[in-house]
């Protein structure tokens, strides 16, 4: 004669088990994330495993990216950001830059808080750089340059001296050059003439942005607002 007690108890674990184990896991940080992390990546389409990068380099928590709609309102995107002190920025944008884009995703700078020492980092997923600029919307305004004005004069840069944009926010670029430009004196007064703020509180002059540019291979274009 079957124990009916002792049958409904076995079909009840074998009903309920499955459910407990997975909350269990839900519950559980998965290889360094929190449930809050793997929700956020679900949210906006990323790998778990890009996110445990993230942390890993950055060592802090991932927080969502916001950028800027039209009327430069913030507005939530789908991406990622981390803070890092100054003394290990460089080191980690240049590492996540290496590491993301085989996995077809973008790391670049958000902000300088010189106050704080602290840089925060964004990450987006895609390989079109200039969507950096469209999520951020990038723009000098108050100086009559729009925001198409700047995707527009960066590719016309770009098919002459190619370059990597490391970091933008709503008024500002920053770019790494492959190629230097050949002539630094003409590409520095054209800089100038779409950003004359990139000189006048930047180097000083035409011929000193010039310098900085060959020693550094990087161009910040701001804007005040």
């Amino acid at each position: 004669m079957i124990d009916m007690q002792r049958f409904l108890t076995k079909a009840l674990t074998a009903v309920l088990f499955p459910g407990v184990m997975l909350l269990m896991a839900a519950a559980v940080p998965q290889q360094g994330l929190s449930p809050a992390d793997l929700h956020l990546a679900a949210e906006i389409g990323f790998e778990s495993d890009v996110l445990v990068l993230a942390k890993e380099e950055a060592k802090g928590p991932l927080h969502q990216l916001s950028g800027y709609d039209e009327e430069e309102y913030q507005i939530m995107a789908n991406g990622v950001v981390v803070s890092v002190p100054w003394s290990r920025s460089e080191q980690v944008l240049r590492t996540l830059r290496e590491k993301l884009k085989s996995r077809n995703y973008m790391a670049f700078r958000i902000e300088i808080n010189s106050a704080l020492k602290v840089d925060r980092i964004g990450i987006l997923k895609g390989g079109d750089q200039y969507e950096i600029l469209r999520i951020m919307y990038t723009n000098g305004d108050d100086d009559d340059v729009s925001h198409e004005d700047v995707i527009e004069k960066l590719k016309q840069w770009e098919k002459q001296s190619p370059f990597e944009i490391v970091g933008a926010e709503n008024d500002w670029v920053e770019i790494e050059f492959r190629a230097i430009p050949q002539n630094l004196k003409d590409f520095a007064e054209e800089v100038f003439e779409f950003s004359p703020d990139t000189v006048n509180e930047g180097p000083g002059s035409i011929a000193e942005l010039a310098k900085d540019i060959n020693a550094t291979k990087r161009l910040v274009l701001w804007w005040n607002e």
